[in-house]
């Protein structure tokens, strides 16, 4: 006994972290952790897994969106519909050489009516050349199908389009396979004996394509070049520059430089521009889930404070035999301190590897919840994704962590300092 005092004296110190193990571990005849402490640790656990796995799937949503949509748009975008093509051309020429610039393709964009097999439905067709195919992303093999099968070929660049996978064979789409016919109907004219009437083409759809989002599968139909300026009467004319950037964040120097190459020529905007409310919404919709999960895990934590003042008061003669054979106050409240933020890191820990395995492993999480409730958990044509994404990011992971921590150990000290105060004479008097 002689040696207590000395062992006491190291803070934290081997005695205060036995006695902090022994009193968690006792049984509760035996004057151990209540039902409260373990309810504690399980809402920690929950909650630290809970915040994990959200924030995993809201970054892995945004990120997949992201991509899917910068797949299928430009990052940067020019207006040329006031010059001809050759001059449309030469600003180009002129773009691709800035640093910073991937590619640079001109395109015509029109909305139209689309029908087939008695469907009709709205859409968006964008003319391309077939050399820009390999530019777009999202087209694994740079465009070989489509151009096998005729894209781009025949007088005025053939009649081959390209349509999106949701657009084709949608739960709203139009029925369309490889092959099959589809009639396209502009908002341009033409003037006859009868008055004015819309224009309108058939077409062969050569290929199906997948951007990753369901938004644009469901709008786009690629169409050649050539053959849209003579549809919607465009002749030696493009509308837009699709200008695709190394890094599509950095569009503000992206633009300043194109200003500065084409001696503020060109009108030039970028994708956050036509993004912006949406890009602030999933902002705006992380935060506050973050939030909320975090207030829920505050609230799991106080919970920490019934549990060890509980077992102050089943252990208040232990702490007035310790007290008396030479443990401080500052002993007795860093076992207490210790009980607390030992039952908040246990939880902590157990949540942050439930919350791991289950996002790396979401796919097989998803098909197990499906085999249980009636048709899809995600549905990809409600949703708009085609599955389940999730991105783990260990810094999220660590900030979970050691908020729960700071939080275990915050809420402990009330429960540690009144145990630090308890008078050992009245302790032993009264046990």
């Amino acid at each position: 006994m002689s040696e207590l005092p000395s062992a006491a004296a190291a803070p934290f110190g081997k005695l205060e972290r036995t006695l902090a193990w022994r009193y968690l571990r006792a049984k509760r005849e035996h004057g151990g952790a209540s039902l409260i402490s373990i309810i504690s640790f399980v809402g920690i656990f929950f909650a630290v897994a809970a915040l994990i796995i959200t924030m995993s799937i809201m970054s892995g949503f945004r990120a997949t969106l992201l991509d899917a949509l910068l797949g299928g748009q430009p990052h940067v975008y020019g207006v040329v519909a006031s010059y001809t093509e050759e001059e449309a051309e030469q600003i180009s020429e002129t773009i691709s050489l800035i640093d910073g610039v991937s590619s640079v393709a001109p395109y015509i964009e029109e909305y139209v009516l689309v029908t087939a097999n008695g469907r009709k439905t709205g859409a968006a067709v964008r003319a391309i050349r077939k050399e820009d195919l390999a530019t777009m992303p999202f087209l694994k093999d740079g465009g070989t199908a489509a151009i096998e099968s005729g894209f781009g070929e025949g007088k005025n660049g053939g009649n081959v389009v390209m349509m999106g996978a949701f657009l084709a064979a949608g739960r709203e789409g139009l029925g369309i396979r490889p092959g099959d016919k589809v009639e396209i109907i502009t908002s341009q004219t033409n003037a006859g004996p009868l008055g004015s009437t819309p224009r309108s083409k058939a077409y062969t759809v050569g290929d199906i394509f997948k951007t990753g989002s369901v938004e644009l599968d469901r709008l786009y139909i690629f169409m050649p070049m050539d053959q849209a300026q003579i549809l919607f009467q465009s002749k030696d004319r493009y509308q837009m520059l699709d200008i695709r950037l190394d890094d599509p964040n950095r569009t503000t120097e992206a633009m300043t430089a194109i200003a500065d190459a084409t001696g503020n020529s060109l009108y030039t905007f970028d994708w956050k521009s036509q993004r912006a409310g949406y890009l602030n919404a999933l902002q705006v919709e992380r935060t506050m889930v973050r939030l909320l999960v975090m207030v829920i895990m505050g609230i799991a934590t106080l919970n920490i404070i019934v549990g060890v003042v509980m077992l102050v008061k089943n252990k208040t003669r232990d702490i007035a035999i310790l007290r008396t054979i030479g443990l401080g106050r500052g002993g007795v409240l860093r076992v207490f301190l210790l009980v607390g933020t030992i039952l908040g890191t246990l939880g902590a820990m157990l949540g942050m590897v439930i919350g791991i395995l289950v996002v790396t492993n979401i796919g097989a999480v998803e098909a197990f919840i499906n085999l249980f409730v009636p048709g899809e958990v995600f549905d990809a044509e409600v949703y708009g994704l085609e599955g389940l994404p999730a991105i783990l990011d260990w810094g999220e992971v660590t900030r979970t962590g050691l908020y729960a921590l700071g939080m275990s150990m915050l809420v402990s000290i009330i429960p540690a300092w009144w145990a630090s105060r308890q008078d050992p004479v009245s302790a032993l008097r009264f046990e």
